[in-house]
């Protein structure tokens, strides 16, 4: 989700919901976790799925987000789902940590130096 700038706990807080494939050219991002301001809370925003985030993003519910085993109808679904299952069976979100830590290991393993 870099391609968009999002930071990586609005990443996390996205559902599968908040993709709006209708609006604009490409699309957007309802992001509904962003960042607040000195204390103002969160505050919503449009993020367009632009530098083929949009491709990137079709690619992964298509051919990934399916291997997770859980239920795109079901509201509130994440858009990245953790591995690990909540207690009535589906995904749980995954957490900051493990993006963080899956984003270095596939950055050390796919860039040199």
């Amino acid at each position: 989700m870099s391609q968009v700038g999002l930071r990586v706990s609005e990443a996390c807080g996205l559902d599968l919901d908040d993709i709006k494939w209708n609006l604009g050219r490409f699309g957007k991002l309802h992001v509904r976790l962003g960042k607040g301001a000195r204390g103002s809370g969160p505050r919503e925003r449009m993020v367009p799925l632009i530098n083929g985030a949009d491709r990137t993003l079709r690619w992964f519910i298509e051919d990934v987000w399916g291997q997770f085993d859980d239920d795109y109808t079901r509201p509130g679904a994440p858009l990245f789902p953790s591995e690990r299952k909540n207690t009535d069976g589906s995904s749980r979100r995954v957490g900051d940590d493990a993006l963080r830590n899956g984003l270095a290991a596939a950055v050390e393993a796919h860039l040199p130096g």
